[in-house]
């Protein structure tokens, strides 16, 4: 039998719905970045294409990252668009949120890069670290929005990479340090994000039947 609580006049009852209430729309916001970790993937991808096309024909530099990017870009739309039908049309605070950080961030690395590139700054140091701080920045906000500790690390590994370029300092490191955050930040964190979506489903269906 539950009292309600004299002073709050809340019962336990209450209070434990309201807590389940949260766990499932942190519940609900994880589901929203595992549907996302296709994209994680593809940057990864397209960045290591870029590395890799930079090391050919020098007089084709300049071309690198502005196809690379623009390729990525619309492989991205046209992927979304595709998934559109698979969202769920309600959506809680918390996926809301998520989708807000990365949309944002989305629109300043487009705003930020497009700068760099059309400034011909990209060769400085700085740039790549302050590319590594802004995508750290997301992972970290969701992270502390969904309580996430794996997403949390990941966030720790960009900004551990952006402060490792600016220590060492030269081309050779800035490339090794950039596969590193392209294979663990971006795809390896992809991957399991979609693992854990393929586990969801797999589970879901099991129910079901």
């Amino acid at each position: 039998m539950t009292n309600p609580d004299p002073e709050s006049g809340t019962s336990r009852d209450d209070l434990l719905q309201r807590l389940e209430l949260m766990e499932s729309m942190i519940a609900e916001g994880r589901q929203t970045t595992m549907r996302c970790g296709w994209i994680f993937v593809l940057w990864g991808l397209v960045n290591l294409a870029g590395m890799g096309w930079q090391m050919v024909p020098p007089q084709h530099s300049r071309w690198v990252w502005p196809v690379c990017l623009g390729v990525g870009l619309v492989i991205q739309v046209i992927g979304l668009a595709l998934r559109k039908r698979e969202r769920p049309r309600c959506k809680g605070t918390q996926s809301r949120s998520v989708e807000a950080v990365w949309a944002m961030m989305g629109i300043a690395m487009i705003v930020y890069v497009g700068a760099v590139l059309a400034t011909h700054f990209d060769w400085q140091y700085s740039y790549l670290s302050a590319l590594f701080i802004i995508i750290g920045l997301a992972h970290a906000t969701s992270a502390v929005i969904l309580r996430w500790r794996v997403q949390a690390v990941v966030a720790g590994l960009w900004w551990a990479g952006a402060v490792a370029v600016l220590v060492f300092n030269s081309r050779r490191a800035a490339n090794d340090i950039f596969l590193i955050e392209m294979c663990f930040g971006m795809i390896a964190f992809g991957v399991y994000v979609m693992l854990l979506e393929t586990r969801g489903r797999s589970g879901l269906k099991g129910e079901r039947a």
